[in-house]
């Protein structure tokens, strides 16, 4: 089985983030809040072992982990921008 490409890995991320919105705008918005957040600290925890302890972790590691921080921020800001800040759920909420 081939090994997939950095570009190819960064848009199946988009593609997956971007169904997400069109389905379903709360579990995307907050996906695209959560995941990001949580795959930086592990980005970051891997880093700082990897410099304590060598692990030889390969370089395409950090890309695909930084990609996966990069993809759904972009994703989720793209979107927020295209609604034009206008997310239904949020209104829904903020009006009840």
């Amino acid at each position: 089985m081939p090994r997939l490409r950095l570009v190819e890995i960064f848009l199946l991320q988009v593609i997956f983030y971007t169904g997400l919105w069109l389905v379903n705008e709360y579990v995307a918005s907050y996906l695209c809040l959560i995941l990001p957040v949580v795959a930086a600290v592990i980005l970051f925890l891997t880093w700082i072992a990897d410099l304590i302890e060598p692990a030889r972790i390969g370089a395409r590691y950090y890309y695909v982990m930084g990609i996966t921080v990069i993809a759904p921020v972009l994703v989720g800001v793209a979107f927020y921008l295209i609604y034009q800040g206008d997310i239904t759920w949020l209104r829904d909420e903020l009006t009840r």
